[in-house]
């Protein structure tokens, strides 16, 4: 069960202030951060949580590197600006 541990919260270190599991959780498009491991290793067995709960392939998603800032900024930029093309 995906919500067995939604009710502990730790402090995150990219964020700078305490959050729960359930953030951390589904954070990335429902997927986990991929510092999850880091973060709560003292908890509770998390890379078990992970093992037992997620697939392969959502495992290989949770712990890719997530994009530079830049990058992501320029994504959403180019969407908007495809979007306001759409609408004129």
């Amino acid at each position: 069960m995906k919500e067995q541990y939604d009710d502990k919260s730790g402090y995150c270190r990219m964020l700078g202030h305490t959050l729960g599991f359930n953030y951390c959780r589904i954070m990335r498009e429902g997927l986990p951060c991929h510092n999850i491991l880091n973060c709560w290793f003292e908890r509770f067995p998390v890379q078990e949580f992970i093992r037992d709960n997620y697939s392969e392939e959502e495992q290989l998603a949770i712990f890719q590197s997530p994009k530079k800032k830049l990058d992501t900024l320029s994504e959403v930029l180019s969407r908007v600006q495809k979007d306001k093309k759409k609408k004129l």
